[in-house]
């Protein structure tokens, strides 16, 4: 396969040897990740946009790591002592396997990874930052008309927030993970939550990590949202006082997510929807 034979050089690029075996985990718009074996052990390698971009996540990782050296996979340097290795004019990266357990992340190791993330990226300092993959006005332009078809009163809702939405949109406040939903928290066997994958970090809301962290864990039953949402910003620390900004922010999120579920999949529409209605009732 030459898949295989690609893995093998970077494999070797690093000094791991050859790999015995390969397993595609994921196969993206942006990045395909691999899980491998070599002589030396299992590592992660997935390609990433440029070399930048991979100098970029090593920095953040590494920014990450030295709050909490459980917190986030080491991505290694090659042998050229780069944390990516080029083929073909592609971009190669290779990080440490880290074992996870098919148990769910709780509401409180999460959120205890996320603040211990934010006191690393606060203090993370680089020159620039990458744009948002999914800006509100594109996914908005590209998908109203059909969310005006399908859901006229949820368009309507959304239009009135929609000025404020796009404000809080181009807030470069602070460095973000960018994607921290549960499918980038892994939960080890020590029990300790990880976070995986900063390929989506950039400049954007403070509160948009909290945000994505707090729709992995809504309630089903709206009566049960208040409880969820006081407990949730005195684990988060974030003042009640800035309960507005958090939850525009929140609706932020969920409204990009429908939008992108109408356009890649709309089975996800009506969770998007309910947990939206949840969030307006509150704002």
């Amino acid at each position: 396969m030459v898949y295989l034979k690609t893995l093998n050089c970077v494999a070797l690029a690093y000094g791991l040897g050859s790999i015995k075996s390969a397993q595609l985990l994921n196969n993206g718009k942006t990045s395909t990740t691999w899980q491998v074996k070599t002589v030396s052990g299992q590592f992660i390698i997935k390609t990433t946009k440029s070399s930048y971009q991979a100098n970029l996540e090593f920095a953040i990782g590494n920014a990450v790591r030295k709050i909490n050296s459980n917190l986030t996979p080491e991505i290694l340097l090659s042998e050229e002592n780069e944390p990516f290795f080029l083929i073909d004019d592609k971009v190669y990266q290779v990080q440490l396997f880290l074992e996870g357990t098919k148990m769910q992340p709780s509401l409180q190791g999460a959120v205890k990874s996320c603040r211990q993330m934010r006191i690393a990226l606060d203090s993370f300092d680089n020159s620039f930052s990458p744009t948002d993959s999914n800006p509100l006005l594109a996914l908005w332009f590209a998908q109203k008309d059909a969310l005006l078809k399908q859901q006229p009163l949820l368009f309507q809702q959304i239009m009135t927030f929609l000025p404020e939405l796009k404000h809080i949109d181009k807030a470069n406040e602070v460095w973000i993970h960018g994607d921290l939903g549960k499918w980038n928290l892994l939960v080890t066997e020590t029990k300790r939550v990880a976070i995986i994958d900063f390929g989506e970090s950039r400049r954007g809301p403070r509160f948009m990590d909290d945000a994505a962290l707090f729709q992995g864990f809504m309630p089903d039953n709206p009566q049960d949202f208040p409880a969820y949402l006081n407990e949730f910003l005195a684990l988060s620390g974030i003042p009640f006082t800035n309960c507005h900004d958090f939850l525009m922010t929140a609706l932020l999120w969920l409204v990009k997510g429908l939008l992108i579920a109408i356009g890649e999949q709309s089975s996800l529409s009506d969770v998007f929807q309910n947990e939206i209605a949840f969030v307006v009732q509150r704002v």
